[in-house]
């Protein structure tokens, strides 16, 4: 009996041991499948991202893709940043600035859904025509060309005072405006 009690102390770190490896073999595993799970056999990404780093380094590369491939965009751009200096020159005040920032953001936003809804459509019909396929781009485009108008309709009601002002043309709502300015 005494034997057998000093043969199952012996065994108590063996399977300790043993135990502890199982252990680390199931995690080891858990981490490769996890690794298969976001990465296809090129290492490309095909899952979710698990950091923040990373999932904003992919919106970044997303922003700058579309600037470099979509003129529309590009034109967008340029035009908010001539509407920013031209603020800047005529010195909006905090409300006209906010109005100013949702008129364009709102067709920058557009533009961005736009070039999203036409990436799936054409992944989709894979260079064949369609007529819900043209119907659904039609219908995008349409979408941007309204929120562009928006914008105009927002930026012309801020800046037509400034700049009547600015020219010399004098109206009640011009004069009402630089009267609320000091």
């Amino acid at each position: 009996m005494a034997s057998d009690a000093k043969k199952s102390d012996n065994n108590q770190p063996d399977e300790l041991a043993t135990f502890q490896e199982e252990i680390d073999r199931s995690k080891n595993s858990q981490k490769q499948s996890e690794r298969q799970e976001i990465s296809d056999e090129h290492g490309r990404q095909t899952g979710r991202n698990r950091n923040f780093g990373k999932s904003l380094f992919n919106a970044i590369k997303g922003i700058f893709l579309v600037l470099i491939r979509e003129r529309n965009m590009r034109f967008h751009v340029g035009f908010a940043l001539v509407v920013l200096i031209g603020g800047l020159y005529l010195g909006l005040n905090r409300s006209e600035w906010l109005w100013v920032v949702i008129g364009v953001f709102l067709a920058i936003y557009g533009e961005f859904v736009n070039t999203v809804v036409e990436a799936v459509i054409d992944l989709m019909v894979d260079k064949r025509y369609h007529p819900l396929a043209g119907l659904v781009k039609d219908v995008s485009a349409g979408m941007v060309l309204v929120s562009v108008a928006a914008e105009m309709i927002i930026l012309f009601l801020i800046f037509q005072p400034h700049l009547w002002h600015f020219f010399g043309i004098q109206t009640d709502f011009s004069r009402f405006i630089h009267r609320l300015k000091g």
